[in-house]
């Protein structure tokens, strides 16, 4: 199958390498150079930016970090849309917006999906990502092949802006876990438990979840967690808090409360401000140690 890629970041640029391995022809676009010579070098085609991405691809997916980025991506594709041409959006924008986005592109007579990502860097890496996709069935059908490579579970979640409704879900929920694991992990450490016996018992115990699982904030009690590699990040402050803003702002406009996520939006700000933005969101742990006096 003939695809393209645009956006070759932390996320973008192994989802590409699963691509080509898995034998389809892709051709790439990204703003920086370095990762477009990287995707050269396993065997990707640099694009002509997205309306080059797009005349050469039937399946053109997108990996951005924003809405204003996507629009931006579309607005210069918009001349090769038409029969025949899909889209699949990967990025994790407003609802509002991606629904928006469905409407200019299908228009055109070409397809359109959304399907947000769940399992960072390290999943884009194994080719383990779950996919939230919104739109119509019998387009995620047609490109299931484009996606396969890179993804552990594809769902189907409903129609245009549903994927991100439902990610924006699995995010406000990773993001309170996190900041109660940190809460949890200083007040033992403060307390002067060993946070290995505090891992083991969690993991076994009602306070398990993929935080603690995976981003204990303690260095050295989990070897792949990003406190034990130099807070590293798997997915960055900053971008949880660009999806924690999401979620509120979509969520005012339901009308259904959000109670811990503006709690955590304000860590994740301070965690921000104080230089941790592009570090692993599991930083925000720095600010609660600073709050307790340690």
């Amino acid at each position: 199958m003939r695809i393209g890629f645009i956006g070759l970041g932390a996320m973008g640029l192994p989802m590409t390498r699963h691509l080509v391995d898995a034998g389809h022809e892709v051709t790439v676009a990204s703003r920086s150079r370095g990762p477009i010579d990287a995707a050269l070098g396993f065997g990707a085609t640099e694009g002509d930016g997205p309306r080059g991405v797009v005349d050469a691809s039937d399946v053109t997916i997108l990996c951005v970090p924003n809405s204003p980025e996507v629009i931006e991506v579309v607005d210069a594709a918009m001349p090769a849309f038409g029969d025949g041409k899909i889209v699949v959006d990967t990025s994790t924008i407003d609802p509002e917006v991606e629904r928006a986005q469905h409407e200019r592109v299908t228009a055109t007579g070409a397809g359109y999906l959304e399907a947000p990502l769940s399992g960072g860097t390290v999943g884009a890496q194994k080719g383990t990502l779950t996919l939230m996709v919104g739109g119509d069935a019998g387009v995620l059908e047609t490109a299931r092949p484009a996606l396969e490579p890179f993804a552990g579970l594809i769902v189907h979640v409903g129609g245009p802006g549903m994927g991100q409704v439902v990610k924006l879900c699995n995010n406000l929920i990773y993001a309170a876990q996190m900041l109660a694991t940190a809460e949890a992990t200083v007040m033992a450490t403060k307390a002067g438990v060993d946070l290995a016996q505090l891992y083991e018992v969690l993991t076994h115990s009602t306070g398990d979840c993929v935080a603690v699982r995976t981003r204990l904030p303690a260095e050295g009690v989990v070897p792949d967690s990003p406190a034990s590699n130099g807070w590293a990040p798997g997915f960055m402050t900053d971008l949880m808090a660009k999806d924690l803003d999401l979620a509120i702002g979509y969520a005012a406009k339901a009308r259904t409360p959000l109670l811990t996520s503006g709690v955590v939006r304000q860590i994740l700000g301070a965690a921000s401000e104080a230089g941790y933005g592009r570090e692993d969101f599991s930083a925000l742990t720095k600010v609660v140690r600073q709050l307790a006096g340690m």
